[in-house]
């Protein structure tokens, strides 16, 4: 019996073992890069342009498996106008600045693969999440606000659709415990509607005015950035 209890710890040190071999230590991934968004199909007919923005994201390991879950986060700006206006008010003619911006801003979720451990570390993705589209404003005075007010802003033309698709990264080690990552995303969005950057229009009164597209949004996206082990 002592023998047979003998054998059993010493099978299970030496599993461990070579599990711990096999499967180092893993850590959390927190991510941060810039990005470049590629409409295609139906999205690219109704679209030109290439929206870029932000992303960030966080990756968990599952114990020390090869298998990690997260979420991820991105801004995409798809129209951008500014001008110098000037507003009739009870004071007279007050010179202002307006901009007004189409934006992106995606959530999503996914289940990674990362079967490497060192300083090269590749990985693939499925993801899932939403995207929402909006149109922002923001009137600005050029006296900063003492004499007329704050700036102000207001959303509008707000709608959002579903996505999916997958991805691929590599992360490169700097040095302990940061990496440059450079990543690729295909993803199949639903319909929606957004601005049509061509059409924005802002006139010397301060009105604006601007025409919305409707299709899918299918996109890929290329990005580059750092990413944190800890």
């Amino acid at each position: 019996m002592k023998k047979a209890v003998l054998i059993f710890c010493l099978g299970l040190l030496s599993f461990t073992a070579i599990g711990q071999t096999r499967f180092p230590f893993r850590s959390t991934t927190l991510s941060a890069g810039f990005q470049l968004a590629v409409p295609q199909g139906e999205f690219a007919d109704n679209y030109k342009g290439l929206p870029y923005g932000v992303n960030a994201s966080i990756s968990i390991p599952i114990q020390n498996l090869p298998i990690e879950y997260g979420g991820g986060f991105s801004w995409n700006q798809i129209a951008a106008e500014g001008k110098d206006v000037v507003l009739d008010s009870d004071r007279g003619l007050v010179p202002a600045n307006l901009d007004v911006n189409g934006n992106a801003y995606t959530y999503q979720v996914h289940a990674r693969l990362r079967p490497f451990n060192g300083d090269f570390r590749p990985y693939g993705e499925f993801l899932v999440g939403m995207r929402t589209y909006g149109v922002k404003s923001k009137l600005s005075f050029e006296d900063g606000g003492e004499a007329f007010g704050e700036a102000t802003t207001s959303a509008s033309d707000r709608d959002f659709t579903w996505i999916s698709g997958w991805a691929v990264g590599v992360q490169y080690r700097l040095f302990s415990g940061l990496f440059l990552e450079g990543r690729f995303e295909k993803l199949k969005g639903d319909q929606a509607q957004y601005i049509n950057p061509q059409s924005l229009r802002i006139e010397q009164n301060g009105d604006f005015n601007y025409d919305m597209n409707e299709s899918r949004t299918d996109q890929f996206t290329i990005s580059l950035g750092v990413a944190l082990n800890f």
